[in-house]
């Protein structure tokens, strides 16, 4: 289990850092805190599970959601296409 967390944990952190790095400098605010706050907290997932912290299940599948989240990126988060946005 532990590891399946340290793996999620790493995609969400590469994910993140790939994120951060191609944001322009248009990018709203409120994105900017949201992906800077998800990499820290991935990096902290990482550097608690090293030192010896065990996740919960619940906390796996946080993750792991996270993850998928993260993978399926910006077109993977259309919700609505209300408006003529897709």
């Amino acid at each position: 289990m532990q590891i399946l967390n340290l793996l999620a944990a790493a995609i969400v952190l590469g994910g993140g850092v790939r994120a951060i790095n191609h944001m322009c400098p248009g990018t709203a605010l409120p994105i900017r805190a949201t992906w800077l706050l998800l990499t820290i907290g991935a990096a902290a997932v990482l550097l608690a599970g090293l030192a010896g912290g065990h996740p919960t299940c619940p906390d796996l599948a946080l993750h792991w959601g996270i993850a998928a989240l993260v993978c399926a990126g910006p077109r993977g988060l259309t919700f609505c296409s209300i408006g003529g946005k897709s």
